[in-house]
């Protein structure tokens, strides 16, 4: 009998939060698929540069920004993909004024960051939170894992089935079914599909120009 009133109330408490989201956040999105759940106190803004897919669960406390203008007068048209079954739990960051793909069935742990926004710091007669911001866009593969307390920088490239240790300052081009880990991260591990095993490996990211 108990087992049978706790699926009765996580299943009322997940229909509410389902309203939840559809009452506020349904109409924010440039598109939001279907069984999408936000969290308590998510701040969305720029929604309309937004595409969510169906299936995704979003924890408590996210910030998620679509950049449309800067200090100076700068514009940019922003754009935010995240796809079908993508899981982001608690205190997420992510600004965008670029592009930022999230690949389906992809997975982020807490704390974590993304951005594609730089502040150049070289001028030392500027405030660098002050300066003209420059972009680089970021793609997410499918399948992948993030790992708790990580940050993507801006120009990054993960492939398909990418798992990313807790901790890990992620910048570069990486390929599909690696492990990375470490600031700054690199590839520990890779998957050989003639053995169907993961070797280790030290090999050195493509950095992007």
């Amino acid at each position: 009998m108990g087992k049978k009133v706790n699926r009765l109330f996580s299943y009322i408490y997940y229909l509410t939060q389902m309203i939840r989201t559809y009452i506020l956040f349904k109409g924010r999105f440039k598109k939001c698929g279907k069984k999408v759940f936000f969290g308590r106190l998510s701040m969305i803004r720029g929604g309309n540069y937004m595409e969510i897919g169906d299936n995704c669960l979003f924890g408590n406390n996210l910030r998620i920004e679509a950049i449309t203008s800067w200090l100076g007068g700068a514009v940019f048209e922003p754009s935010i993909k995240i796809g079908d079954r993508v899981v982001i739990n608690q205190n997420f960051h992510c600004t965008c004024a670029e592009s930022i793909e999230i690949g389906d069935g992809t997975s982020i742990t807490a704390n974590c960051g993304v951005f594609d926004i730089i502040h150049p710091y070289e001028d030392v007669s500027k405030n660098p939170r002050e300066a003209k911001i420059e972009t680089k866009p970021i793609k997410i593969g499918k399948d992948c894992l993030i790992g708790m307390n990580s940050v993507i920088m801006p120009g990054t490239e993960l492939g398909n089935h990418c798992v990313v240790g807790a901790n890990s300052t992620v910048s570069g081009v990486f390929p599909d079914y690696c492990v990375i880990a470490g600031s700054p991260a690199r590839i520990i591990k890779k998957y050989d599909f003639e053995t169907n095993k993961w070797l280790k490996t030290y090999e050195s990211i493509s950095n992007r120009s």
